[in-house]
């Protein structure tokens, strides 16, 4: 029997969230705001991309709720919470170790590191790294992600309105953005074997699985035995992962209707010793886009 998790507060293990895009006009502080004071992990992860600076720099853009979000961490800091920054394209900035240490002066609460390797409370390793080092577009075609930012910026306003006029409160206003952008991004995946790559990286490090953000593409999938995490964003899904104490993982939703239409059933992902593969049968994964159901205990969730 699958245990329901459904317990707020002290209960939960480990919080994960991703993309939040602070600077941009259209991120979601507020949401992520009411979603992080609902609970006081053991440790916070940060996966990147919580600072636009590609916007920051087109238009300074700093909301009050920003200044909220930073006094909610500084809070969390001080009960005890252990919280990881681990920069991405977007605060890319941030690793750089000079500036690094200038930000850090201003969020003490916050220990910055690329990569981390965070264990499980049934001692399963994930490598946590954002993951646009494993983005075809952003390795080699930098400039083309930042070009299309401007469209889609212009796309998210029109579903903002759009939403707005049907008086949607109980979904994401950028809903409708965030389908076309996973469509996007599955050709981006596909094209750089992006699940397969991080977790090949994973499986270098000793390591049973990967958490990770970048794509805006909320999942739990495994493949060959290891385990996909994305956390997904607070831009057009408004999305975290968690782990409870037992060590199960599940991705959770901040809107009512998203979570009653995406939201699975949550088990646990495998507890099993990482199966040695070489890079052909990952490959061959990632050509039919498969998930395996070969493992009694599986999660998936999210628009895959």
């Amino acid at each position: 029997m699958l245990a329901h998790h459904g317990g707020m507060g002290h209960d939960v293990r480990t919080l994960f969230i991703s993309d939040a895009h602070l600077g941009n006009k259209h991120a979601q502080p507020r949401p992520l705001l009411e979603f992080l004071e609902r609970y006081t992990p053991e440790s916070l992860y940060i996966v990147g991309d919580f600072i636009d600076g590609w916007q920051l720099k087109r238009s300074f853009h700093w909301l009050p709720e920003y200044n909220g979000l930073l006094t909610r961490l500084a809070e969390l800091s001080e009960s005890g919470t252990d919280i990881i920054y681990l920069p991405g394209n977007h605060d890319e900035f941030l690793r750089c170790e000079s500036l690094r240490k200038l930000i850090a002066a201003a969020m003490p609460f916050a220990r910055f590191v690329d990569e981390d390797v965070f264990e499980t409370a049934d001692q399963r390793r994930f490598l946590v790294t954002h993951g646009d080092r494993f983005d075809v577009v952003e390795r080699s075609a930098q400039w083309l992600s930042k070009s299309v930012a401007g469209i889609y910026n212009a796309l998210l306003s029109c579903n903002w309105y759009w939403s707005r006029a049907r008086r949607r409160t109980t979904m994401s206003p950028y809903q409708a953005c965030a389908f076309i952008k996973d469509q996007v991004k599955g050709v981006v995946r596909f094209l750089s074997s992006f699940e397969n790559a991080l977790l090949q990286h994973a499986r270098h490090h000793n390591c049973e699985g990967v958490i990770c953000g970048h794509i805006h593409s909320p999942a739990i999938l495994t493949r060959n035995g290891m385990t996909y995490c994305n956390t997904g964003d607070w831009v057009e899904n408004c999305t975290a992962l968690i782990e409870w104490p037992d060590g199960t993982l599940q991705l959770k939703y901040f809107y009512p209707d998203d979570r009653r239409q995406f939201e699975q059933i949550v088990i646990s992902p495998p507890r099993r010793p990482v199966i040695d593969c070489d890079e052909s049968s990952v490959g061959l994964l990632d050509h039919n886009m498969g998930v395996t159901t070969d493992v009694p205990e599986l999660a998936i969730a999210g628009r895959i």
